[in-house]
């Protein structure tokens, strides 16, 4: 006979099986969470005074430039040795010479006109004073004497035709002196339009020179370079200001070497360009091709492209922070003592292509970390080599 177990008595011995299984489980063990440390370095940040410079760039051009034209009509004959592209020359050199025939002889025409000028002015005279005798020995007051009975009109159409003739032999002597066409200033011929030979007429143009005592550099500057730029005023150049203004490191590359010239800004042009919306200033630097350079500077010739550093103000406690240690152009990475990434939320007033400028006295000391960080989050760990 099969004995019955009743289904209440299995349900009671399964639970307890469990429970005892529950009881005698061994707890999980629990390993501790480590957060992941990042290796960076850093540099210690303090404030200094520091200088500003802006960077600018511009072409060398000549701060004169003249075109020489004739004055007069006649033939080339003759020119300096200097009269060629790029040749240099002074203040009153020859450059050209025209043929002076026609011209002198029209100053000997004019002469003559004088000399028979001053002639009828004299007879003139002699007769005004036999007519004032005359007319004395009339009895009558000379006061009562009409003019043509003086020769008073005579006389006076006898001088003015004297200064006519005198004012026509100045200009006749004008004239020759024209036939010889000199340098106007130390300068460089930039281009050559005549030769000897060739006839040219008034108005022609004979040659392109410029001077060479100074030359200039345009340098476009935005708003912000101008914040940082103690400024000539526009158009007001003078020895004074041109001796005192910010300084300006030219660099130009020469048969491929580089080189430095030092120049001055001397004024700034007072509109902004309507496109780039650019103001622009004028650098100058004197003797550009160094032709009064005793220390082997080498010339900086018209025309030449060159970059320029101009010296700027000074402002105090600024910060130099590396651009590796900047996010977003308003933060700075840093390691507080904690060895802890700190997010610094800064305001920059100026960068160039190693630091970020910053007035921040919070950052004063701190170590800015200059290793690049993927997805930085405050306060997370990190550590210098040979740290903690």
């Amino acid at each position: 006979m099969k004995k019955f177990i009743p289904p209440i008595a299995i349900i009671l011995v399964a639970g307890g099986a469990t429970a005892a299984m529950v009881w005698q489980k061994k707890e999980a063990e629990k390993n501790p969470v480590t957060e992941p440390v990042v290796m960076v370095e850093t540099v210690n940040l303090h404030g200094r005074d520091i200088n500003f410079s802006v960077e600018s760039q511009g072409n060398v051009s000549p701060h004169t430039e003249t075109t020489l034209v004739s004055e007069i009509s006649s033939v080339v004959i003759g020119v300096s040795p200097k009269f060629v592209a790029g040749g240099f020359f002074k203040e009153g050199e020859l450059l050209l010479k025209l043929d002076p025939a026609d011209y002198e002889v029209g100053v000997q025409q004019s002469r003559a006109n004088v000399l028979t000028m001053k002639a009828r002015l004299a007879l003139e005279e002699a007769q005004a004073e036999q007519a004032k005798k005359e007319w004395d020995m009339s009895g009558r007051p000379r006061s009562a004497a009409p003019s043509i009975a003086l020769r008073t009109p005579y006389l006076e159409e006898a001088r003015a035709n004297l200064l006519f003739a005198e004012a026509d032999l100045k200009k006749a002597e004008r004239k020759l002196s024209l036939t010889v066409i000199r340098a106007p200033y130390d300068g460089m011929v930039k281009e050559k339009l005549v030769d000897i030979g060739q006839y040219v007429t008034t108005g022609t143009q004979v040659a392109r020179t410029f001077a060479v005592d100074f030359a200039e550099v345009r340098l476009p500057l935005t708003d912000q370079d101008i914040a940082y730029l103690d400024l000539p005023k526009p158009a007001t150049s003078s020895p004074a200001q041109d001796a005192t203004g910010p300084l300006v490191d030219l660099l130009g590359v020469i048969g491929g070497i580089e080189y430095r010239w030092q120049a001055r800004l001397v004024r700034t042009e007072g509109v902004i360009d309507q496109l780039t919306r650019v103001h622009y200033a004028v650098a100058r630097i004197a003797d550009p091709y160094a032709l009064n350079d005793l220390n082997g500077r080498p010339p900086l010739p018209i025309g030449s492209f060159v970059k320029a550093s101009i010296q700027g103000i000074s402002l105090k406690n600024v910060i130099a922070v590396p651009m590796q240690a900047v996010r977003s152009m308003d933060q700075v990475l840093v390691k507080d003592s904690d060895d802890r990434l700190r997010i610094h939320r800064v305001k920059i007033i100026r960068t160039d292509k190693n630091y970020a400028y910053i007035i921040d006295e919070n950052l004063e000391n701190q170590a800015a970390i200059t290793t690049a960080v993927y997805n930085p989050i405050d306060g997370m760990p990190v550590r210098t080599a040979g740290g903690s």
